[in-house]
């Protein structure tokens, strides 16, 4: 069996149309081996499909502009040269002529290249949005193997080409991250008069927490890393979306959360819960989102550092000189359940007395069981003002931890920058990466590109309506 392919093409500039081959392909039998395309065959078609479409369509471009739009006379030719396009089906050299402008222009012997006036970027948006996709889920130089696997390039892409691009298309996500415009309106429409009342909101909480990356160029460990933020939002159908972002390099992080909220559908009048562990960088980082919401410390890090004193005051043996173990875990218990009621400052005074008591004995089991509740009457010192009534909260069905947001960062920052991952990373190209990374997990991406890129919109949905 042989099989030929041809293509026609039918332009406004040739009166007949231009039949050409672009493949042949040849069968014996009938079996596994050789039903349908191959791989290899697949991309040799697709490659040469590319080319024959894009020769056309550059062939009919330049007829189309090689005229004066004034006077219509033709222009004169300077010179040409390669222009060099990157596709998803190939790396394609196109033949790019240059041409005077017209006389009646008034522009002199200034000349014009009308088909990189068109393609501003040599590489396609289709090409883009998968080289930024996949490197967002796995590393770079496994991203360069899979798409030389599966697409025809017909040329070897460099993990530090796509690197640049990802840091690139990092930095165009943040400069437009605060102008997104927002899929439904916040706020639903009345008759004349009437005050608008805001759209309800699905989103019941935002929780934070932070990750952590190795730094290039250290190999301490201690002083080897950089923090980043993360973020989820908590709906009410279970679902959420992730933000994330280096702090240290973040300038305004209360337009980021209020672009943040906007993509949510969170109107600017609605309250929202700011969920967090409590720890340094993250509840400044609360305290920089400026008046967005309500800020709660999670309960579930609280009740886990009461347990931990618990078990050391178990193994406690008993002395004359201080409390019985029984009495010491019902102080314990008695500022917990104030801290569980909203009152940290009376849960305060029970372990400062509990600490002054266990300073006087001096020992070393005590020394060490001191030290951590020092340690925990600092963290609720520093985190009084987000403790709230959890109680109550808890009874109205209120979030009140932040365990959501715990699986966001093994999803966003370890799966990615840390797990199996050698490589070390700088703040900036992480951050950028950070960026695309999230929309892909919110599968936001897709959008992004068709916003700037309108006839990717055009050709998905062209292809929704054939399928």
């Amino acid at each position: 069996m042989q099989i030929s392919v041809q293509i026609v093409v039918r332009t406004d500039v040739d009166e007949q149309p231009s039949v050409s081959e672009i493949a042949h392909f040849e069968r014996e039998g009938f079996d596994a081996g050789s039903l349908g395309l191959h791989l290899d065959e697949a991309k040799a078609l697709l490659g040469q499909l590319q080319r024959s479409m894009i020769d056309a369509q550059a062939a009919e471009a330049i007829a189309r502009m090689s005229v004066c739009p004034e006077c219509s006379s033709p222009l004169t030719v300077k010179g040409h040269h390669r222009l060099v396009y990157r596709s998803v089906f190939g790396r394609l050299s196109i033949d790019s002529p240059r041409y005077y402008r017209c006389r009646c222009s008034g522009a002199g012997r200034r000349s014009l290249s009308p088909l990189a006036s068109c393609l501003r970027e040599r590489t396609s948006p289709e090409l883009q949005y998968l080289q930024a996709k996949f490197a967002a889920l796995m590393s770079y130089g496994l991203t360069v193997r899979v798409l030389g696997e599966v697409l025809p390039l017909e040329h070897v892409l460099a993990a530090t080409t796509i690197r640049r691009r990802v840091a690139a298309l990092g930095r165009r996500l943040e400069s437009s991250k605060a102008t997104v415009a927002v899929e439904q309106p916040l706020c639903v429409d009345l008759p004349a008069g009437r005050c608008a009342i805001p759209k309800y909101s699905s989103v019941r909480a935002v929780g934070i927490d932070g990750g952590y990356i190795r730094l290039t160029g250290h190999s301490s460990r201690q002083d080897g890393w950089f923090e980043v933020i993360v973020g989820k939002s908590q709906r009410n159908d279970g679902g959420g979306h992730s933000f994330a972002y280096v702090h240290t390099l973040e300038r305004a992080p209360a337009d980021r959360m209020l672009a943040f909220l906007a993509q949510e559908g969170v109107g600017a009048d609605q309250p929202v819960t700011f969920l967090s562990d409590g720890g340094d960088t993250v509840r400044h980082a609360q305290l920089n989102f400026g008046d967005c919401g309500e800020r709660v410390l999670d309960w579930f890090h609280v009740a886990m550092r009461v347990q931990n004193l618990e078990q050391v005051i178990k193994g406690l043996p008993d002395r004359d000189e201080r409390p019985s173990v029984g009495a010491m875990i019902d102080r314990l218990h008695s500022a917990k359940w104030h801290l569980w009621h909203g009152c940290p400052y009376p849960a305060l005074q029970r372990l400062e007395s509990l600490g002054w008591e266990l300073a006087a004995v001096g020992s070393p089991e005590e020394a060490r069981l001191l030290a951590r509740l020092d340690e925990f009457i600092g963290y609720i010192e520093n985190n009084q003002s987000f403790i709230v009534n959890y109680g109550d909260r808890y009874r109205h069905g209120e979030p009140i931890t932040s365990s959501f947001v715990e699986s966001a960062v093994n999803q966003v920052v370890s799966k990615r920058f840390v797990k199996r991952q050698q490589m070390a990373w700088r703040p900036a190209l992480a951050h950028a990466l950070l960026q695309v990374r999230t929309a892909v997990l919110n599968e936001q991406l897709r959008s992004r590109f068709e916003r700037w890129y309108p006839t990717l919109a055009l050709n998905n949905h062209a292809h929704n309506i054939a399928a």
